[in-house]
């Protein structure tokens, strides 16, 4: 049975926030899957993994009462990495059965909405590589520090467990989306609404496109169609692609010359794969970008901007130029390049926001790709 829901991994650290994160996305439909609410369900009295951790621990992190003291438990692994990764042992086996029990309930039922896992060390642990999309809730440093000093109490117990933690800014890398929880309540919900609506989208697509939710990723062959050159029929192009190979599953195209096409998205390891076998069969260069990625772009333009460009005659338009490979700070130029274009701001190494002032006759976005290419050039062997 094909899988109806987008599976959406949700992480961060002590304190960020991520608990009001989950809530606010089960407010607003997803079903969320709590890893801290199924580890307490399997060290229950009478439940395997509890004896397990006695045995391993001692009879001193049981209560009188037979239930697991917590307290007493955390304070051993947090202060021993060792320890804690034979308590991950134990407990993360029976956690990802139980998970994965539900998971196939959604899946019987139909469940066509997002689906939210919910855990503290998902990218510790590897689980992240099966998710769909990852969403990690970051706060700055001063905000973590308070508000855990305002939970726990123990300024020398919060630098031990932040201490023990993944930093948030590597686990921030590897998201497809970061919600910053550094703010007031109102400023996360208006990233948690935002996030929620595309993750949403993606997974209507998907289904409309495939019969079922998963991640979407779009090619951009360097060239194909533009001025005439490098013609490629492309819905022969688009067939070709579909028996390529299994590392490339294409499910759409644009009706262009210029030939975008969607496909399945195969995740950061897979991503190199699956542009080689798309250059092999068109014979051109490629550019891959997840959704996440693409929609990134269009919120990474600023809320306020006082062009410098020349006040000539035309249109404004923006445009995101993406590279096949990242340029280095030093050759990252901006402001205006050229009469009609400017550069507002590089998003990632190889993703940069230009403004066109594009004239009425003449025209042309690839303009602008090719004054950017000719800027970074110089500092960068770009294909």
């Amino acid at each position: 049975m094909s899988r109806r829901f987008l599976l959406v991994g949700l992480t961060g650290g002590l304190a960020t926030g991520k608990s009001t994160v989950s809530d606010m996305l089960r407010a607003r439909g997803c079903v969320v899957l709590d890893a801290d609410v199924l580890a307490r369900e399997v060290v229950e009295p009478g439940q395997p993994a509890l004896a397990t951790i006695a045995r391993e621990f001692g009879a001193d992190v049981l209560r009188p009462d037979g239930t697991l003291d917590r307290k007493r438990l955390g304070a051993i692994v947090f202060a021993d990495t060792e320890r804690r990764r034979r308590l991950e042992a134990i407990t993360h086996p029976a956690i990802r059965d139980r998970y994965l029990a539900r998971l196939a309930e959604l899946q019987a039922q139909g469940f066509d909405g997002v689906v939210v896992w919910d855990a503290p060390v998902m990218i510790e642990s590897g689980g992240y590589k099966h998710v769909d999309r990852l969403v990690v809730v970051v706060t700055d440093d001063a905000t973590q520090r308070e508000r855990a000093l305002a939970r726990d109490g123990d300024r020398a117990d919060v630098e031990r467990k932040i201490a023990s933690q993944m930093p948030l800014a590597d686990k921030a890398a590897l998201a497809d989306y970061v919600i910053d929880n550094s703010g007031d309540r109102v400023a996360t919900q208006a990233q948690v609404e935002k996030i929620h609506g595309v993750l949403v989208r993606e997974a209507e697509i998907s289904r409309r496109l495939l019969g079922r939710a998963m991640p979407l990723s779009a090619l951009f062959p360097i060239g194909m169609g533009i001025y005439g050159r490098n013609r490629v029929d492309v819905r022969d192009a688009f067939a070709r692609l579909k028996a390529a190979s299994p590392r490339f599953c294409v499910v759409a195209h644009h009706w262009r010359p210029s030939g975008n096409f969607v496909f399945a998205d195969p995740g950061s390891d897979g991503m190199s794969h699956a542009i080689e076998a798309a250059e092999a069969v068109l014979a051109l260069k490629a550019v891959g970008r997840r959704f996440s990625q693409l929609r990134q772009l269009v919120w990474q333009w600023p809320t306020q901007w006082q062009t410098r460009l020349a006040p000539l005659p035309g249109r404004d338009v923006r445009v995101a130029v993406m590279l096949s490979g990242g340029v280095p700070p030093e050759g990252r130029v901006a402001g205006v390049i050229r009469d009609r274009i400017e550069i507002v701001r590089w998003v990632t190494d190889a993703d940069v926001l230009c403004l066109y002032r594009r004239p009425e006759k003449n025209g042309s976005l690839g303009h602008v790709s090719a004054a950017i290419l000719r800027a970074v050039l110089p500092a960068t062997p770009l294909r």
